[in-house]
């Protein structure tokens, strides 16, 4: 039989472990939720700033685009203003060289008139000869500005063709560019939220435990006084019970008392008595 000293010192050790489990499974509850709530509240300022910074990238893209497609209009317009400035100095040209022939041919008719030579012959094939020239000279000036005029024209629809062109594809890249910020935002929301349920769920084992703890160390303690009430004798079988001492007619404080009878008239002096009221009789019992 143990030791009824020692099973209370082990009893009360076995509560107070219960306890202290019981604190400790709490404290790891309270800061496994509080960690999970941090790190939930760090994940949401993250996904706000991703979804700040994907706003931010794509009106920085979508304006670099507009600028894109603003300086190519500009350029297309500068190019064409060109085209109009050399068609205009084309005909100012074909004018000048037109007006320089006739200057000449009429120069040269006046010399011949002046020295008897008429338009037969060879004067005659000389003026032809110099009036298809003029006429080529002519063409020839007439088709170099029209051509020079028609290239800038090309370049300038390229040059507009080309701006849309990057238009579109920075365009497009802003697009992009939100599309992955939202992934990148919704993969930190869900790592977020994955953090604060695996941190509820520690939580929960943590109490879980504290409460293991402490019913294992109320169990462990009850146990261990009932082995020292029963090392006591607390538990102990024969006369000392109250069952046995019924069976002998004793009680456990001393021997029972047999009945007095008083009677209405006299207050006997002996050891019983009875008191007499009618034809009921009050019996009970005093000291030996």
């Amino acid at each position: 039989m143990a030791d009824p000293v020692t099973a209370a010192i082990v009893g009360g050790a076995a509560l107070t472990k219960g306890v202290s489990g019981y604190k400790a499974g709490q404290s790891s509850a309270k800061s496994a939720m509080a960690t999970a709530q941090y790190n939930k509240q760090i994940a949401d300022i993250n996904a706000q700033m991703e979804a700040d910074r994907g706003r931010i990238t794509r009106d920085i893209t979508e304006r670099n685009a507009e600028v894109i497609a603003d300086r190519a209009s500009y350029n297309a317009f500068a190019l064409e203003r060109q085209a109009d400035q050399l068609e205009d100095q084309t005909d100012f040209d074909l004018q000048i060289a037109e007006r320089q022939y006739d200057i000449f041919t009429s120069e040269k008719r006046a010399k011949w008139g002046n020295s008897g030579v008429t338009m037969q012959g060879s004067p005659a094939t000389v003026a032809f000869a110099d009036a298809h020239a003029a006429a080529v000279n002519l063409a020839n000036i007439e088709f170099r500005g029209k051509q020079a005029a028609a290239s800038i024209d090309q370049t300038a629809a390229m040059t507009r063709y080309q701006g849309k062109s990057d238009y579109n594809a920075t365009m497009q890249q802003a697009y992009l560019q939100q599309y992955a910020s939202d992934i990148q935002r919704a993969n930190i929301i869900n790592e977020g939220n994955m953090n604060m349920y695996a941190g509820m769920s520690k939580a929960y084992q943590a109490k879980q435990q504290a409460n293991a703890a402490l019913v294992n160390g109320f169990a462990s303690a009850v146990t261990a006084g009932v082995g020292a009430y029963g090392g006591a004798g607390g538990f102990a079988s024969g006369a000392s019970t109250p069952t046995a001492m019924a069976g002998s007619g004793k009680s456990a404080f001393g021997a029972v008392p047999g009945p007095r009878t008083f009677g209405m008239g006299t207050f006997g002096s002996g050891s019983t008595g009875q008191f007499a009221s009618g034809n009921s009789n009050f019996n009970f019992y005093g000291g030996s």
